[in-house]
């Protein structure tokens, strides 16, 4: 699969960019399908794909970090719907929440362990609602060096979404995702 962009905002000219750019990779390469990370639109309980560029594209696929950005508690995450084009497969392209390895803490608090791995039974529990799902990628297996994550304690110079630890340490998330796939 060719992807032909990530998360660019909607305008005229980014639109016939990533236009031009579908029927370039379709000529130069028919055997793959076409897709871009497309931008989501967040209406209070419903999360759509409203975007004049899904037309170009075989696979839509979106980037979702509800119950981390933004305003959604994580138990209002498995309550999200979409509303999304019927005729194509979508693909979560991006999906996760930052955990230091090792940092545990009674109740929801966000860097933790336990928050990361509600996020994602929460996150999957959504995925389970939406019909032309057809596949996901959560973001990250390993915590990366990542020089604008900023937080002193949590972070510092760190992207912590992975579901192992810099040094390989499995995070709870990982067993969420495992028993997750397990099932399927």
């Amino acid at each position: 699969m060719w992807s032909v962009g990530n998360e660019t905002p909607v305008s005229p000219e980014r639109t016939r960019f990533h236009s031009a750019m579908a029927d370039n990779v379709r000529q130069l390469d028919a055997s793959r399908l076409v897709s871009a990370a497309l931008l989501v639109k967040h209406d209070g309980a419903a999360l759509a794909i409203d975007d004049p560029l899904a037309d170009k594209l075989d696979v839509l696929a979106v980037n979702i970090y509800a119950g981390w950005y933004g305003n959604d508690t994580l138990d209002a995450v498995a309550k999200l719907k979409w509303k999304v084009p019927a005729d194509r497969p979508l693909i979560l392209s991006e999906f996760g929440a930052d955990a230091l390895a090792g940092y545990r803490h009674d109740g929801m608090k966000k860097f933790t362990e336990e928050y990361q791995a509600e996020y994602y039974r929460q996150t999957l529990a959504m995925a389970e609602q939406i019909p032309t799902l057809r596949g996901m990628s959560p973001w990250i297996l390993k915590d990366f060096k990542s020089p604008r994550r900023e937080h002193p304690v949590f972070q510092n110079g760190w992207n912590r979404k992975g579901i192992l630890s810099e040094t390989g340490v499995r995070k709870q998330a990982f067993g969420v995702l495992a028993d997750y796939y397990r099932t399927k």
